[in-house]
């Protein structure tokens, strides 16, 4: 469904970009992705794979160094956005500086990434971009006030977006997840683990797997028709 074409992966060390990676590859894409810290299971993808290392939180290199990597990489069809950390705490002992910094990260800087490709992906004139969101960009969570901002922007910006690109054909879709067995995941204690899975309709997280079969979807010219939507992928969590 994808062969021949190229594809930017943000956050390709994390569980989800990892899983998207690994899914667009054997569909015959041509992927190139970012990592911040260089993790052992990135071999796993092997030779095929264009990799390089940027520092999301310096927004002066963003730019640069995406817009170098995409001109090295020969163009862009497909960009998607995997980039997000969490820090929970009450907002109202909440540290200022941890607070900005999830924004910055989840959201700021998928705007500069977006950014930074837009040029050369209308230069194909056709394309897909998809942001990795979250439910809690609609639902709220304790503790996650930053988070829930960041990824509520998100989903706004792809709406906005999607009515700037559309006469450029290019196409911006958000994926939202739920519970999904990722490092976010691996930090719950068992108790915690039990309450969440208890609060899915269908009683499990979510496979990084299940994700990036979404996304290969959105990205295919089988969703030429879609965009300026927020999909939602949590097992029926947000039904309630």
């Amino acid at each position: 469904m994808l062969t021949g074409k190229n594809v930017i992966i943000t956050g390709i060390s994390g569980g989800i970009g990892l899983a998207v990676a690994k899914r667009f590859l054997a569909a015959g894409a041509r992927v190139c992705g970012s990592y911040r810290t260089w993790k052992p299971c990135l071999e796993e993808l092997g030779p095929e794979a264009v990799l390089f290392q940027m520092d999301t939180e310096n927004r002066d290199e963003i730019s640069g160094i995406l817009k170098s990597q995409i001109r090295a990489f020969g163009g862009i069809d497909v960009l998607i956005n995997c980039i997000g950390i969490t820090h929970p705490e009450p907002l109202f002992s909440a540290n200022a500086s941890a607070w900005e910094n999830v924004v910055k990260s989840n959201l700021f800087s998928a705007m500069r990434i977006t950014q930074a490709a837009i040029i050369p992906l209308v230069s194909r004139k056709k394309g897909a971009i998809i942001h990795i969101s979250s439910i809690f960009g609609t639902v709220g969570g304790v503790g996650q006030s930053s988070y829930c901002a960041s990824k509520a922007g998100l989903d706004a910006m792809t709406r906005a977006l999607c009515l700037e690109l559309a006469g450029k054909k290019i196409r911006v879709n958000t994926v939202a997840p739920g519970y999904v067995e990722t490092e976010m995941t691996e930090s719950l204690t068992p108790d915690q683990r039990r309450e969440c899975e208890g609060s899915v309709p269908l009683k499990r997280f979510g496979k990084p797997e299940e994700v990036a079969a979404l996304c290969e979807f959105l990205a295919s010219d089988d969703a030429e028709y879609i965009t300026g939507q927020t999909f939602v992928i949590d097992g029926g969590l947000s039904a309630y």
